[in-house]
C-alpha cells in the first residue's frame, strides 16, 4: 500500500536538505526531556564528572532506543521489534517520580536497577498486547493519546511562561520564546511546501539566537551546567534492587505500554489515508522495543525511555514521516552522547524556545487523539469511560489537594494525569465489561419496514464501540435486507436478527421462514422472465456483497433460511 499521505512518507527516501533538519528538530524538541535525568543525578547527589557522563549516557540511551523503534523487521522466531515508524524515545516524566524516590533512597545504582526492571515488565506486557486489546479498546488508545496532548500543552505553556520543571540555572526569556513561537507558527501556516518541513527548526534555531543576544547583554551564562570535557564513563554505580518500589515502577511500564500503542496507532492514522483500526503487529513490536529500550537505559544507568508523542505531531505538523528520519535522529544521539561537552551545549537551549516547539506539536497530538475516539460510536458507557477518565485525570494537575494526602505508595502507583486517567479509564471500563451483552438478538416484521433494522444497527454498534464505517456499512445491508425480505417471509411470518461482536469482527446473522435470497451466481434475469420478487431479491443479493466482507446462505435443519454477514473490524 503506498502511504502517499504527507510530503515525505514513511518508505520514502528525503534527501539530506530534508532528512538531516527534520532530525534536528527532534532532537531539538527532544532534548527539553534531558532535564529528567538532570534531576535525578542531582537528587543522588552526583558531582560535576558523574553529571557529565550521566547526561552522555542519557543521550546514547535515547539514540538505541530511538534505532529500535524504527527498525521494525523480524529479529528472532518472527518476532519484529520496533514500530517501524518516526517514533523517536525521550525520557518520560511517567518514571520521574518514583526514579527521584529510588535516587534518593539508592542512589544511581537504585534507578538502574528499578528502570531495569520496568523494561523487563513492559517486554513481557507486550507480547500479551493483542490478548489485551479488550481491555484496551480503541476509545481509550484515542484517550491516552488526547491526554498526552493536553498533558503537553499545559507543560510548554509552562516551560514558555518560565514555570516548568528542571534547573533554575540558566536565564530564559520572553522574547525568545515569542520569537521562536511566531516562526513555527508564521512559517507553517503562511510558508510554503519547502520551508513547511523546517519550520520548527527555524523556530529553534531563531529563537535560541535571541536568547544568546539577550544572555550576552545581560551579562549571564549561556550554559546552564558547567562543562566537562571528557568521554563518558560506564558503569557508573553498582546496580541495586529497592523492592518497595517495584509497584510504582511496574504501574509506570503499564502507562508506557499504553503510550506507545497510542503513539503507534497515531503513526498509523498520520501514514494511512485510508486508516480504519489499529494494527496490533506493529503495536505490539513497538511496545517491545519500548521496553527494550527501557531495558537498555536500565543498563546505562539512566531513567527509563518511552515513545515521545510530541515528535508524532511535529511529523504530522510538518509532513515528513520517513521512517530513515528516525535513523538519523537515533544516530545524531549517539554521536552526540560521544562528543564531550554535548550534553550541555544541548542543555542550553532555553526550556521557553523548547515550549514553542512543544506546544505547536501538542496541538497537532489533541487533535490526533480526539480522531482516535471520534472513530469509534458511542454508548453511554464508553462515554463515561472516557469523559470520566479524562476529568480524573485532569485533576491531578487542577485540583492536587485531592491526592496530597494519599499514602506515599498510592501516590507512586498514580504519578501523573496520564496514569491516573489510564488507571481510572482501565477501572470503568473493567467495571462497564460488567453485564455488557456481546451479542444481540432481536425480531422483525415486515410490516414495520427498515427503521427498526437501522436502529438496531446503530444501538448495537454504540453499545459495543464499534467503528462508525462498519455500522454503517451494516446499515446500508439491512436496508437491502428490509427491501427484500417482505416478498420472501411466509406470510405473517417475521425474520429473527442477531448480531455478535468480539473486537475483531462484527457478524449478523437473520433468520425465516420462506423463500431464499437467489444466489448472485444464479440464473440470470431477463425483463420477460423475471418477477419482481425475484428480482428484487436479485438486486439486494449483489448489494449485500458490496456492502459486506463476506456474505453466506444457508438452510437450517427446520427448514429456515439463513443469511449470514460478515464484517472485519
Amino acid at each position: 500500500m503506498e502511504d502517499r499521505t504527507t510530503g515525505w512518507p514513511l518508505h520514502s527516501a528525503p534527501p539530506p536538505g530534508v532528512l538531516w533538519p527534520a532530525a534536528l528538530q527532534h532532537i531539538g524538541l527532544g532534548s527539553v526531556t534531558l532535564v529528567f535525568p538532570l534531576l535525578v543525578a542531582d537528587t543522588a547527589g552526583a558531582d560535576a564528572a558523574t553529571l557529565s557522563s550521566y547526561l552522555s549516557l542519557a543521550m546514547l540511551a535515547l539514540g538505541l532506543a530511538t534505532l529500535l523503534q524504527a527498525w521494525g523487521r523480524p529479529v528472532w522466531g518472527g518476532h519484529s521489534i520496533g514500530s517501524g515508524f518516526l517514533l523517536p524515545s525521550v525520557f518520560t516524566a511517567i518514571y520521574l517520580p518514583p526514579t527521584l524516590v529510588a535516587a534518593q533512597m539508592g542512589g544511581l545504582g537504585a534507578v538502574a536497577a528499578m528502570t531495569l526492571a520496568a523494561g523487563v515488565t513492559q517486554v513481557a506486557l507486550s507480547f500479551a498486547v493483542k490478548r489485551l486489546r479488550p481491555w484496551l479498546p480503541t476509545e481509550l488508545v484515542g484517550l491516552v493519546v488526547l491526554m498526552i496532548g493536553v498533558g503537553l500543552g499545559l507543560l510548554a505553556l509552562r516551560l514558555m511562561l518560565g514555570f516548568g520543571p528542571g534547573l533554575d540555572r540558566g536565564t530564559d526569556n520572553l522574547p525568545a520564546t515569542a520569537v521562536a513561537l511566531a516562526t513555527i507558527i508564521g512559517i507553517a501556516v503562511w510558508g510554503g511546501a519547502r520551508l513547511r518541513p523546517v519550520a520548527v527548526l527555524a523556530g529553534l534555531v531563531l529563537g535560541f539566537a535571541t536568547h544568546v543576544v539577550v544572555t550576552l547583554a545581560e551579562g549571564a551564562p549561556l550554559l546552564p551546567v558547567p562543562v566537562v570535557w571528557q568521554v563518558p564513563t560506564w558503569p557508573l554505580a553498582t546496580p541495586t534492587l529497592e523492592w518497595t518500589l517495584l509497584p510504582g515502577f511496574a504501574m509506570g511500564a503499564l502507562a508506557c505500554l499504553v503510550r506507545v500503542c497510542g503513539d503507534v496507532v497515531a503513526c498509523q492514522r498520520a501514514n494511512d489515508p485510508d486508516w480504519r483500526r489499529p494494527d496490533y503487529g506493529p503495536m505490539k513490536a513497538g511496545a517491545l522495543a519500548d521496553g527494550l529500550g527501557t531495558c537498555l537505559a536500565g543498563l546505562l544507568g539512566v531513567p527509563g525511555v518511552n515513545s515521545y508523542t510530541a515528535s508524532v505531531g511535529l511529523s504530522i505538523a510538518t509532513g515528513v514521516t520517513a521512517r530513515r528520519v528516525g535513523f538519523a535522529v537515533g544516530g545524531l544521539w549517539i554521536v552526540l552522547a560521544l562528543v564531550p561537552g554535548s550534553a550541555e551545549v544541548v542543555l542550553a537551549v532555553p526550556r521557553g524556545v523548547l515550549g514553542a516547539a512543544l506546544f505547536f506539536a501538542a496541538a497537532f497530538i489533541t487533535t490526533t487523539g480526539m480522531g482516535i475516539v471520534t472513530q469509534r460510536l458511542m454508548d453511554a458507557r464508553r462515554t463515561l469511560v472516557v469523559g470520566a477518565a479524562l476529568v480524573i485525570g485532569l485533576s491531578y494537575d487542577a485540583v492536587p489537594q485531592i491526592f496530597s494526602g494519599l499514602p506515599a505508595q498510592m501516590r507512586l502507583l498514580v504519578s501523573s494525569s496520564l496514569v491516573l486517567a489510564m488507571v481510572a479509564a482501565l477501572l470503568l471500563v473493567a467495571a462497564f465489561r460488567i453485564g455488557a451483552s456481546r451479542q444481540r438478538r432481536f425480531v422483525w416484521r415486515p410490516e414495520e419496514g427498515e427503521a427498526p433494522l437501522r436502529d438496531f444497527a446503530r444501538q448495537a454498534g454504540a453499545a459495543w464501540g464499534a467503528r462508525a464505517e462498519v455500522v454503517a456499512r451494516l446499515e446500508d445491508a439491512l436496508e437491502e435486507v428490509a427491501q427484500a425480505l417482505p416478498a420472501l417471509v411466509a406470510p405473517r411470518g417475521s425474520a429473527e436478527i442477531s448480531a455478535r461482536f468480539d473486537e475483531y469482527n462484527l457478524d449478523a446473522t437473520l433468520r425465516w421462514s420462506g423463500e431464499p435470497l437467489l444466489a448472485a451466481d444464479g440464473p440470470a434475469l431477463t425483463l420477460e422472465t423475471a418477477e419482481d420478487a425475484a428480482l428484487a431479491a436479485r438486486l439486494a443479493t449483489l448489494m449485500l456483497r458490496r456492502a459486506a466482507d463476506r456474505v453466506t446462505e444457508a438452510v437450517l435443519p427446520d427448514g429456515r433460511q439463513e443469511l449470514r454477514l460478515h464484517y472485519d473490524h
